[in-house]
């Protein structure tokens, strides 16, 4: 292969500020755990916003519950 006449290398300017970059990585590979608090149902601790204000066991009774009321709706009809 022959190298081009006149050919230059380009600097590249980096796309991202270095800065905004660094906060990305730590947002990612570090994130902040969910506040928890006490379950509405049984009040343990556990409970966050992404579960309803729910513990983990209240939450799996509720979904069984769901379960359970969708396999005896088509029965009913």
């Amino acid at each position: 292969m022959k190298k081009r006449i006149g050919s230059k290398p380009v600097y590249q300017e980096p796309v991202i500020d270095p800065k905004v970059l660094e906060s990305a990585k730590k947002a990612v590979f570090e994130p902040i755990p969910p506040k928890t608090f006490l379950c509405r149902v049984c009040a343990s601790e556990g409970a966050t916003d992404q579960s309803d204000g729910l513990c983990w066991v209240c939450r799996r009774l509720k979904i069984s519950a769901w379960r359970d009321v969708e396999q005896q709706l088509p029965l009913s009809e």
